[in-house]
């Protein structure tokens, strides 16, 4: 997915990009989380093999593989989590019947399931912002 944005800061091979949404945000399923101001602007750090300063006019990507993972990282691994959570707290009910109802141990495993995926999350989320081949590279300078 190609974007234009404005280099607001550079710093070793990174610059900060200051992008303003497209046409292509509009399909977006993270269209209302990434939005900062109301002025519709976003600020990404991108990495800067092209040596843009600041004030350059600049068109940068983000790999189609990239995106697609760190998608499926962030909305459905929580519901995964879930909803193992919840037949393992079936199962286990069925094997040691602590309640009368299976439903409750199923809701309280979903739940303990999904705030581990939360927590794997918050750990994942350090591995992406630090590792390059997830951040969006600066392609050209416009």
């Amino acid at each position: 997915m190609r974007e234009e944005g404005v280099v607001i800061d550079t710093y070793g091979e990174f610059a900060k990009v200051e992008a303003r949404r497209s046409a292509s945000c509009e399909g977006c399923a993270s269209k209302d989380t990434c939005k900062p101001d109301s002025n519709a602007s976003m600020i990404i750090e991108v990495i800067n093999p092209v040596n843009a300063r600041v004030g350059d006019r600049i068109c940068f990507e983000v790999e189609a593989g990239a995106l697609l993972k760190s998608t499926f990282v962030i909305y459905l691994m929580p519901v995964i989590f879930l909803l193992i959570g919840a037949w393992v707290g079936g199962e286990i009910s069925k094997i040691y019947p602590l309640f009368k109802r299976e439903e409750i141990l199923s809701v309280i495993s979903g739940s303990l399931f999904f705030l581990v995926s939360v927590f794997i999350l918050i750990s994942l989320n350090r591995y992406f912002s630090k590792n390059k081949k997830y951040k969006p590279t600066i392609k050209e300078i416009l």
